[in-house]
């Protein structure tokens, strides 16, 4: 970023797909990362937002973070609804991976009512959990792999619940952020099968008012030129190109990042 931009400085604040947006959209944030089904609904007013956000634009999409429904190897969940009874933990309250959770239980007619209990705990906590018995599916919106399911896998054993087709084309008419995504088989180490899931891609936004169209293609063009560090840094943005960012693209692109994907030939 000091090579791009010299006279700059950067703090890095912790946060969701949620705040992230709503400090990007109230100018708390020049720069930051959200969730591909979050945007929509900032774009739209919708759910955890209460009024639409229409000064924030989309520069890359970077990864996809999978849905995952994990279980023991011998447990007698195979379907959503054979969740009915049995107790989740769908992440941390308030996160993608559980807004994404009760959008799909909705879809199939469920409710948290259903299930047998709800544990609102992060993934090293829930894979604990469901080591020790106390838990019977953990639920989340994660990179794939994921180290902490590669281990679990290794030592108790896995099986990954698919969703159905009908609910994955019902969860992309409702937010077209939901792409659909299978992980293939060998993605955990005792995964034999493709499953069917879906797939919201990290996206790296910027707020207009603050990021002019000059800097947005100049951040644009840096993100890209350094793609070979991203990727020595973690496996999951292998596959990320310009050609990649288009194709999985969510939300408005910003005139400088369009500019950029338009000068390498990505966007016509």
């Amino acid at each position: 970023m000091k090579k791009v931009f010299p006279n700059s400085s950067t703090t890095i604040v912790e946060g969701g797909s949620v705040s992230n947006l709503l400090g990007l959209g109230q100018g708390v944030y020049h720069i930051g990362f959200s969730n591909g089904q979050t945007v929509p609904e900032a774009l739209n007013g919708e759910n955890a937002f209460k009024k639409p956000i229409t000064n924030v634009s989309t520069i890359a999409t970077l990864y996809p973070n999978v849905f995952h429904i994990v279980v023991r190897e011998d447990s007698d969940i195979h379907t959503i609804e054979d969740l009915k009874g049995k107790k989740v933990s769908p992440g941390i309250k308030g996160y993608s991976g559980e807004l994404a959770f009760l959008d799909i239980l909705e879809l199939a007619d469920m409710s948290y009512d259903d299930l047998g209990g709800i544990e609102y705990v992060g993934t090293s906590e829930g894979a604990d959990l469901l080591r020790d018995g106390h838990i019977d599916a953990i639920v989340g919106m994660i990179s794939a792999p994921v180290s902490t399911f590669q281990e679990l896998d290794t030592t108790l054993g896995l099986r990954f619940i698919p969703i159905s087709d009908e609910i994955i084309k019902k969860l992309h008419e409702k937010n077209e952020g939901y792409l659909d995504y299978t992980m293939e088989p060998g993605t955990y180490p005792n995964q034999k099968e493709e499953v069917k899931t879906v797939a919201g891609y990290t996206v790296l936004l910027v707020n207009n008012d603050l990021m002019s169209e000059e800097d947005v293609y100049k951040l644009t063009k840096m993100v890209f030129e350094n793609r070979d560090k991203w990727n020595t840094i973690s496996t999951v943005m292998k596959d990320f190109n310009a050609e990649y960012s288009i194709k999985n693209n969510v939300g408005k692109l910003h005139p400088g990042a369009e500019r950029y994907y338009k000068e390498v030939g990505a966007l016509k």
